[in-house]
């Protein structure tokens, strides 16, 4: 039987005429996460990198000897960088060393990458299993500033050496928000093997389910195996550049390496760590610890408008 609710209960809620029409209220949306920043090739091309890049290297302790190298440098280069220049990201440093010749700085030294390996549960299942962990790997800059990397310090690291994360900070991520207010848009390894990321130097994120990632051998690879690993793939943000640059990073035996801390990491503690590159056939580092030196790499405003 249908219910009727008697007038006088709801008369009060009649618009009369002559008043002002009720407000609307505003409607309420899931905040939509844009695609990643402008391409920066015709900015800041592979070129600009290879001749315009100043690195910042820092070796630099605290009162109680402890190394904050990795906080500093990453300020430094920030600083040189400014609102309209970068630090470059892992991808963009694969590209750079992919195309400099063997006498640039590129291939000179090691450097710490504006891109992070972050791990903890995805409770909603937006990217694996509900329930299951997660890798999400940022890049050109996510939850570890300089100042987050620093709290991170004060606060204690994993016992692996990574930032330990608050579960807001991991769950945010998850839906694409940054803790500056940002937000990226995080895509696959399908879409980084399919090339669908618009902007691999640029600003965003590579979702891999855990279990896939750490079954990954921490170690050297041939070059058959190494452009197919998928932890390989979330950390390159583009498969165009990563054969050259194997190529002219592997050793005498043929290999260059691939390195993580995945297998001994508490993946209930969300956390995360920078990348590293090396100078050879070291390659990708993911274990290094986060108070440790850093070296990054900026590319300054007046670098604009360089072209390949």
């Amino acid at each position: 039987m249908t219910k009727i609710i008697p007038r006088e209960l709801i008369k009060h809620l009649e618009w009369v005429p002559g008043q002002d029409p009720p407000k609307k209220s505003a409607p309420i949306s899931t905040p939509s996460i844009p695609k990643s920043r402008p391409v920066l090739q015709g900015a800041f091309s592979i070129d600009t990198l290879i001749k315009e890049g100043k690195p910042f290297y820092c070796t630099d302790e605290d009162d109680k000897g402890n190394s904050i190298g990795v906080a500093l440098s990453l300020q430094q280069a920030i600083e040189y960088a400014g609102t309209d220049g970068i630090v470059a990201n892992m991808p963009y440093l694969i590209a750079g060393k992919s195309q400099a010749d063997k006498k640039n700085y590129l291939w000179g030294d090691w450097f710490t990458a504006l891109s992070e390996e972050n791990i903890g549960i995805d409770k909603s299942g937006s990217f694996v299993k509900a329930g299951a962990p997660v890798v999400i790997t940022v890049h050109g800059g996510g939850i570890l500033t300089s100042e987050r990397i620093k709290q991170a310090y004060a606060e204690g690291l994993t016992k692996q050496n990574a930032a330990k994360y608050t579960e807001d900070e991991f769950d945010n991520l998850l839906k694409g928000f940054l803790p500056n207010g940002e937000s990226i848009q995080i895509y696959t390894v399908e879409d980084v093997k399919k090339g669908n990321i618009p902007d691999p130097f640029g600003k965003y994120a590579v979702a891999l389910d855990f279990e896939t990632a750490k079954v990954t051998d921490s170690g050297y690879y041939k070059k058959k195996d190494f452009i197919k690993n998928p932890l390989v793939f979330a950390r390159a943000g583009t498969l165009e550049h990563l054969e050259k640059y194997f190529d002219k990073a592997k050793d005498s035996d043929g290999d260059v390496g691939n390195y993580h801390r995945l297998d001994k990491i508490d993946y209930h503690q969300p956390q995360g760590r920078v990348l590293f590159v090396d100078f050879d056939c070291g390659g990708l580092f993911g274990n290094f610890n986060l108070n440790d030196v850093g070296r990054f790499v900026g590319v300054a405003p007046e670098a604009h408008g360089a072209k390949k």
